[in-house]
């Protein structure tokens, strides 16, 4: 592919890693090495231009529908701890006809190519889990301490205003999974004590602004509707009571876009984009791109490069199209931006033109 113009740079598409089966995830571990999940349940190491054999007594993962092995992210400490955090679909029993899930997350480390030591940060009681394959999440982000967990509703809708059901939320832990005595429902009966927000569809993104530290996410809407969000303690989302969206075949879904103590999105796709994936750049290599927010989209098969002035939306540029579907976006520590193209099985990065 030659070089493509954007509004601010000219650049190319390089192709960095080669078969990997349907990636979900990358984490860098070095300028030179990267984890990444494979949704079928492995987890590689990409070092040195290589893809090496898959990590060893990985979690046994539930890979139907849009469950499987989904998020890996280092420890803030990883250099000092090693500890690898990931996030799946677990069922606690698929031998029956219809088996049911929920998303899991667990933190280990890896020792000549296998996972080890690990330990259960979040899972849910069996009566929690629930039928189909539809909306894990999942995404993890740190900070100060603490670690913030994107679950779907898993495509029940009226769950995710349900603080006694775990699905539809946003969570917030210590690190090691503790529960933070500040979580706004810790004190409230029957309410899941990990929730730190609540009323979200399908959470594929989540990420921290470098500057403002605010929370960010982007939800998938059903037909349009489509979100970027700033996640606030406690606050309500709104789904699925107030959606700018429409049902799948092609009715409204509900009357009215607003309501009284829910949250309005900062930006929304009609029609959708199935936003996915997003990242605050970071680098050096696009500096008039610096702490612009990048946002994938799955069937849209686009790039948006999303321009923030006092915490509103001001321009969403999109700066590629036609490449695959983005399923995750990461800036390097090489300073280029990176694309996680899960249908296409490759992962590329885009790089200035000088």
């Amino acid at each position: 592919m030659g070089s493509i113009k954007s509004k601010e740079y000219d650049f190319r598409v390089e192709t960095v890693v080669e078969g990997v089966d349907t990636p979900w995830s990358i984490a860098f571990i070095s300028e030179d090495s990267m984890l990444i999940t494979q949704r079928s349940g492995m987890l590689r190491i990409f070092e040195k231009g290589k893809l090496l054999k898959p990590v060893k007594h990985t979690p046994e993962v539930w890979a139907v529908g849009q469950g499987g092995l989904l998020e890996v992210a280092l420890h803030p400490d990883y250099a000092m701890n090693g500890w690898i955090y990931l996030t799946y679909a677990d069922s606690l029993d698929t031998s029956v006809e219809k088996p049911i899930a929920m998303t899991k997350v667990v933190r280990g480390r890896i020792k000549d190519l296998a996972w080890v030591d690990e330990e259960v940060i979040f899972e849910v009681p069996v009566e929690h889990h629930n039928a189909g394959g539809l909306h894990f999440g999942s995404r993890l982000v740190f900070k100060d301490g603490y670690l913030y967990i994107s679950i779907g509703e898993r495509g029940f809708k009226d769950d995710a205003q349900d603080l006694t059901l775990p699905n539809g939320k946003i969570h917030r832990l210590q690190d090691d999974g503790r529960i933070p005595s500040d979580n706004p429902f810790v004190d409230q009966k029957d309410a899941y004590s990990s929730i730190w927000a609540y009323g979200v569809r399908n959470p594929q993104g989540l990420d921290l602004h470098p500057v403002t530290g605010e929370l960010w996410e982007s939800e998938h809407g059903p037909r349009g509707g489509d979100e970027i969000n700033i996640i606030k303690k406690g606050a309500n989302y709104g789904w699925p009571v107030i959606r700018f969206g429409m049902n799948y075949n092609g009715k409204p879904m509900v009357d009215s876009t607003e309501a009284p103590g829910m949250e309005q999105p900062l930006l929304y796709w009609v029609p959708s984009i199935a936003v996915c994936g997003i990242d605050f750049y970071e680098g050096d290599d696009f500096p008039s791109w610096k702490y612009n927010l990048f946002a994938g989209g799955l069937r849209a098969k686009e790039l948006h490069r999303l321009v923030i002035e006092e915490g509103k939306i001001v321009e969403d540029e999109i700066i590629l199209s036609g490449l695959g579907r983005v399923r995750d976006i990461a800036s390097g520590p090489d300073g280029y931006l990176y694309l996680v193209l899960n249908a296409e099985d490759r992962i590329v990065r885009l790089v200035p033109v000088q």
